[in-house]
């Protein structure tokens, strides 16, 4: 389990003296005691008595944090030019404080914090919400059947789902439509439209902002060009920040019902990302091959 640091990243050492110390090695000797790597925890400050450090990152392992005040006092002394008084101690606020936990004490909380961990976890996975996008939806020009039918669904597969609304056709909007999403503590973030080459297109754009390695296949591709197609083509995306996971689909409703059954067939044969996006496309993709397929017959070619 990590715990976030909440921008209290600063811990400092009280008893300790620096002479012709290599700061790199020192920070390199703190990280290592945090089960950090190297460069990852800096030296900061140096006054006389007094060592402090910062931690360039915002998770860490609570098991490599509490309790490890002795451990990282230990790796500090085995530096050359870095003397450890032996009434020296370390102090933080925040998350970090817990360094300086008995380590006794640092296993139960570790361990309750774990089981409250995954309690929260599990809730918030079986959280989801649905978002629409379009100007068409917020003028109401059309009638929204994609939430209707995806928190219909979500709910059959025991989640807890809800619409969050309609995002308007801007990337800004989209992305903070989804941050917020997140920060309430949704597992699952579907969002419909917007993934096609117009410029008034986000979604995609917007899961990429969250998640640059989010898994964005194509559902189809063609040449740009200066009129309506700003962009290559189609796409999907599944992504994740924190505990949550942000799909895209499109907008046309056969396509979203066809995404949503790859989505909850995906989720409950515990694909990863890229998997579980892949799966969606080719659904999506097989829809519009069926679709063009009905358009030809229906017209008379083949």
């Amino acid at each position: 389990m990590e715990w976030n640091l909440l921008e209290k990243t600063t811990f400092w050492v009280q008893g300790a003296e620096l002479e012709a110390a290599n700061l790199d090695e020192v920070g390199a000797a703190a990280a290592l005691a945090l089960d950090c790597h190297a460069g990852e925890v800096i030296v900061v400050d140096v006054q006389p008595g007094l060592v402090a450090f910062d931690v360039l990152r915002r998770n860490i392992a609570a098991r490599a944090v509490a309790g490890k005040a002795a451990c990282l006092l230990e790796s500090l002394s085995r530096i050359r030019g870095v003397t450890v008084s032996r009434q020296a101690s370390v102090h933080a606020e925040g998350i970090l404080g817990l360094i300086a936990l008995d380590p006794e004490e640092a296993r139960g909380v570790v361990s309750r914090s774990e089981e409250m961990g995954q309690a929260v976890s599990l809730a918030i996975r079986k959280r989801a919400i649905v978002f629409s996008s379009g100007a068409e939806l917020i003028s109401g020009q059309i009638e929204d059947t994609n939430a209707p039918h995806l928190i219909r669904e979500l709910t059959r597969a025991r989640f807890k789902a809800e619409f969050g609304g309609v995002i308007e056709d801007s990337r800004p909007a989209a992305v903070s439509a989804l941050e917020s999403a997140l920060l309430r503590g949704f597992g699952l973030i579907v969002t419909t439209g917007g993934v096609g080459a117009e410029s008034k297109d986000h979604s995609i754009e917007a899961v990429l902002q969250l998640d640059p390695a989010a898994a964005t296949p194509w559902i189809l591709r063609f040449t740009p060009d200066s009129k309506r197609h700003h962009k290559e083509g189609v796409r999907i995306a599944v992504g994740r920040s924190g505990l949550g996971r942000v799909v895209a689909l499109p907008g046309p409703h056969a396509e979203v019902r066809a995404g949503c059954r790859a989505l909850l067939q995906g989720m409950e044969r515990g694909l990863e990302d890229a998997a579980l996006a892949e799966s969606i496309a080719s659904a999506i993709r097989a829809c519009w091959l069926r679709h063009v397929g009905q358009e030809r017959k229906a017209h008379g070619r083949c």
